[in-house]
């Protein structure tokens, strides 16, 4: 006895839907590329945080100091080039010399650091000025200054 062709059909099945996991290789290539930039990025931004501590730091130590400590500001500035520049001739050098690097870095005048700091009481006036000329340096002024100071 022949069966009716209709019964004898199996049921058609669907193909399994597509899902997103697991990605095709070209996803994973892609995310091991992007993982890589920012992981290079974030090594980058440590490095310059890094860098740039110092001058940070002495941003804070001159927010710090008071205008009569003319001495002590001499020595941050002192520091902070030494650490950028530990080899530097001006610091080893007279206090014209290093007057001259540091009237280098900007345009403001410099007070007369001769007279400032070996002065048994120098001028409450010219102290105020080197304090706040120190302060406008410091803000202004950016690593890569301080490390190319060799090339002045």
């Amino acid at each position: 006895m022949a069966a009716e062709p209709a019964l004898q059909l199996a049921d058609i099945s669907e193909p399994a839907l597509a899902t997103f996991w697991p990605p095709a290789p070209l996803w994973w290539g892609l995310a091991f590329f992007l993982l890589l930039a920012v992981g290079w990025l974030v090594r980058r931004q440590m490095r310059q945080r890094q860098k740039q501590l110092a001058l940070r730091q002495a941003r804070a130590e001159w927010a710090a100091l008071s205008a009569s400590q003319s001495a002590e500001l001499n020595q941050l500035l002192k520091r902070l080039v030494k650490h950028y520049q530990p080899t530097h001739p001006a610091l080893f050098a007279s206090v014209s010399q290093w007057q001259q690097l540091l009237q280098s870095l900007t345009a403001q005048p410099l007070p007369d650091l001769q007279h400032l700091l070996y002065q048994p009481q120098p001028a409450a006036e010219l102290q105020q000025q080197f304090y706040h000329w120190a302060g406008e340096l410091l803000r202004q002024l950016k690593v890569q200054q301080l490390e190319s100071l060799c090339s002045n």
